[in-house]
């Protein structure tokens, strides 16, 4: 960069310099100010050809000092990455997110924004520049339409934010094109499902197969591998008199928390309750997980994982993964765990279960996230079409008897 000790002030030109290079003369611009926070600052552009350039941007300076711009125009050198750095601390520190969602904000801006536009001016990125790179998480990388929204959704929360603190004049991003491969299915049938659990108690062993049955009462993977021997507790139905086990759900384990973490949402802090041969599995998966830890030496001061690999440690994020992949390589089928989820909630809302229930059962924070993971089964279609068709039928005949009387 030039040494200022060399510009001279343009006569009558107040805040505009010359200096000479080895290509001949060029203007530059110095021009102190007070920033809004009453500090001072200086304002300083060079390389410019003739003292009209010069001035001409110290004009548009002195239209923003006017009109309370400044702050925009110091923070132009603002990268996104050091911005989401300080906006995601910030939401994180006041409880604007909860630290599952600012890991899975960070994980996602730095696995797939921060490569592209993290050392970039925030000023610089255009719609061009931005839809180029949604084209490619889809076209390149064939990723879902819905991980690619959350990728957007977290690009523009960022920009958004950055414009409400006048770090960015407007939002430049706005109106791109989200588009990207659909998601896999999650519709199962009654069918496939009964011939996949009866297999799976035959290829497995019984530690195993009580996972796989505990995956079918509609958690989440994180939370089927949070549970601790503590979160179970059993106690006796008064009405039927039979054995019950609640399965309290206050902890997930995953790829964010590989020792444990918060839930997704505060809604998701939930007891379960279950019955049947259910109970009887966590009997058994409770012994068999104090009986491996005891086997390798694991000191009972360590946390008591429901579920742990051969050695007595915490079972891996990919272990339920990998049991369902055994079960279905012998049926044929391809059910992942948040199948077992969607069917849960389906079979819960045709059996006529409440609603609201089902809501709470999931840990769902509203009614409509309960509606989105449910899918029309064969029997409730055909209830809902034997009532349109009675009710036509009905109608119909109302019609007929009408002609007839008249």
């Amino acid at each position: 960069m030039n040494n200022v000790r060399k510009w001279k002030e343009v006569p009558h030109h107040p805040n505009v310099y010359r200096y000479e290079t080895r290509r001949g003369t060029r203007y530059g611009i110095r021009r102190v100010y007070t920033d809004s926070e009453g500090k001072r600052r200086e304002f300083t552009r060079s390389g410019k050809m003739t003292w009209r350039d010069a001035e001409s941007i110290l004009k548009k300076f002195e239209d923003d000092y006017v009109n309370g711009n400044l702050k925009t125009l110091s923070n132009s050198a603002t990268t996104l990455g050091n911005y989401f750095d300080k906006l995601s601390a910030r939401k994180l520190k006041y409880k604007a997110w909860r630290q599952s969602t600012y890991d899975a904000h960070v994980r996602y801006f730095n696995n797939h924004i921060r490569p592209v536009f993290g050392n970039k001016r925030m000023q610089e990125i255009n719609r061009n520049q931005y839809q180029a790179f949604i084209d490619h998480l889809d076209d390149e990388k064939h990723m879902g339409v819905t991980t690619i929204r959350s990728i957007h959704r977290i690009m523009m929360e960022t920009v958004n934010a950055a414009v409400t603190e006048d770090v960015l004049d407007k939002n430049r991003l706005k109106r791109v094109e989200i588009h990207g491969h659909q998601a896999k299915p999650v519709d199962l049938s009654r069918e496939d499902f009964e011939r996949w659990i009866t297999t799976a108690e035959k290829v497995l062993n019984k530690y195993d197969y009580a996972l796989i049955r505990v995956a079918t009462l509609g958690m989440r993977r994180g939370e089927i591998l949070g549970l601790r021997v503590s979160s179970i507790n059993f106690t006796r139905d008064q009405v039927n008199n039979t054995e019950i086990a609640a399965i309290k759900i206050d902890m997930q384990r995953g790829v964010d928390y590989p020792t444990g973490g918060p839930l997704k949402t505060a809604t998701s802090n939930r007891t379960i309750w279950a019955s049947g041969n259910v109970v009887d599995l966590l009997h058994y998966a409770i012994l068999a997980s104090k009986n491996i830890r005891k086997r390798n030496g694991v000191p009972e001061t360590v946390t008591q994982w429901l579920w742990v690999n051969r050695y007595g440690n915490a079972a891996s994020y990919a272990y339920l993964v990998e049991r369902m992949s055994a079960v279905n390589d012998a049926t044929g089928l391809k059910i992942r765990p948040h199948m077992l989820r969607h069917y849960f909630a389906t079979q819960a809302i045709a059996a006529n279960t409440p609603q609201a229930e089902v809501m709470h059962y999931l840990g769902h924070k509203n009614m409509q996230m309960t509606f989105d993971y449910t899918r029309a089964t064969e029997q409730s279609s055909l209830k809902v079409f034997k009532n349109f068709t009675e009710a036509i039928s009905k109608e119909m005949d109302k019609s007929n008897n009408k002609e007839s009387a008249n």
